[in-house]
């Protein structure tokens, strides 16, 4: 039975906000610190090294040794996955939900993606069955931290142990994030992160590939900047040789320098988030059908997405329509339905790809029968019901309780 409420904005009503909120939160993250750091290197020349500067600040905070910065946060997984040892044709376990660079540095290495399921709750890989997909071919276990919150570490670093299989954090989404008073990044083998605008930091374009491993930290960088190359003398000239495929992923020392001033912004901005968010879990608590996310004991959330789970059957409405109803209120919003990693043409699609030459690994268009809908039914079900917010450091208290009241407003028109 419908709730009583005022018209929706979509039907004609007053939004909640009068301007939307949520929206090119990326650009208000970089301003006047961050521009003279860069016109600083620009006229020094580029002197020194702030690449160098800004891996040993960012390795540092996590207590990590190594830190090899790289251009991109998909190039951070293909760095990662070349650092754990993976070669083509092995296979790689990872979390059905999550966005796709983390899957394209896996193909980009012609290594097998094996999509594991979800825990219904948290939305973050599901140990049990990441330990039911191991088999001799299985190289490597990617843990993504889906929106801020920590997957469960504790389970995966025992299966890795027990299987010989190295665990490579995406922390994409979870910069500063801790599980158990560690900072994630820091407890896997590997901990990558991205640092594209829109992330808790920003270099502009960029990421980072972290280990305390001394042999993966020297994969990472010979194949990342080293471009697979080293360096000595021949008759007593100069001399380069090629000793294995490498590309050129180095970050731009400009975004180093801006990185350097987000870095020194990052535990603020993970307060400010952590604490909107929190006050938003507490807010709608109380509102039928809906649910906060759930964090696990021991874990500190960082907020990069709020999703709000939708009760099955509590509404008349997908989650398509509610998001289109949430964002006439103001709330910029979506669901994550193509966060469903193997639910695409690439995978799904039984027919040659149309340009072979950026096809991804032979095996898995000669195996096809590996991915399917209802391969991953917990991942499936939950992103059917849930809703992502887009979230900031920038929101005031004034704006959390709107969001609440924008959720409640929708929630009780679409009540089923």
């Amino acid at each position: 039975m419908k709730g009583t409420t005022a018209q929706l904005a979509i039907d004609g009503g007053t939004p909640v906000f009068s301007e939307p909120i949520g929206q090119n939160l990326g650009v208000r993250k970089v301003g006047a610190e961050e521009a003279h750091a860069v016109a600083a290197l620009i006229r020094d020349g580029v002197s020194g090294d702030p690449i160098g500067t800004f891996c040993k600040a960012f390795t540092q905070a996590h207590g990590v040794r190594h830190g090899v910065a790289v251009d991109s946060g998909t190039a951070a997984v293909h760095v990662g996955v070349v650092a754990a040892g993976v070669e083509p044709g092995d296979e790689v376990i990872l979390p059905a939900i999550s966005d796709v660079g983390s899957v394209k540095g896996i193909l980009a290495h012609n290594a097998i993606p094996i999509f594991a399921d979800v825990n219904l709750q948290t939305y973050n890989i599901d140990p049990v069955d990441v330990e039911s997909k191991i088999t001799d071919r299985t190289k490597a276990i990617v843990a993504v931290h889906l929106y801020g919150q920590p997957a469960p570490l504790d389970e995966l670093m025992d299966i890795g142990r027990r299987h010989n299989v190295p665990i490579i954090e995406d922390c994409a989404q979870a910069h500063f994030a801790e599980y158990k008073g560690r900072r994630v990044g820091s407890i896997g083998d590997i901990g990558v992160f991205s640092f594209i605008t829109g992330k808790h930091m920003t270099t502009i374009t960029g990421g980072i590939v972290m280990t305390n491993n001394d042999a993966y930290a020297k994969r990472a960088e010979l194949f990342s900047v080293g471009r697979g190359e080293e360096e000595g003398t021949k008759g007593g000239i100069f001399f380069r040789t090629h000793v294995g495929l490498g590309l050129n992923y180095r970050m731009n020392p400009l975004g180093a320098a801006v990185g350097m001033v987000q870095l020194d912004k990052l535990d603020d901005i993970v307060r400010r988030r952590r604490e909107s968010g929190q006050l938003l879990d507490r807010l709608i608590r109380d509102i039928p059908g809906l649910s906060p996310p759930l964090i696990i004991d021991e874990a500190r959330h960082a907020y990069w997405l709020y999703a709000v789970t939708m009760e099955e059957g509590a509404f008349a409405v997908d989650t398509y329509a509610f998001a289109r109803a949430l964002q006439a209120e103001g709330v910029s919003c979506m669901p994550k339905d193509y966060y469903l990693l193997y639910d695409h043409p690439a995978f799904l699609d039984p027919a040659p790809p149309r340009n072979p030459e950026y096809a991804f690994p032979r095996a898995v268009y000669d195996d096809r029968e590996r991915y399917y809908k209802g391969m991953c039914p917990n991942a499936e079900r939950g992103l059917a019901t849930h809703i992502v917010i887009t979230w900031s450091e920038f929101f005031t208290q004034e704006d959390v309780y709107g969001i609440e009241e924008a959720l409640r407003k929708v929630a009780d028109s679409y009540r089923a």
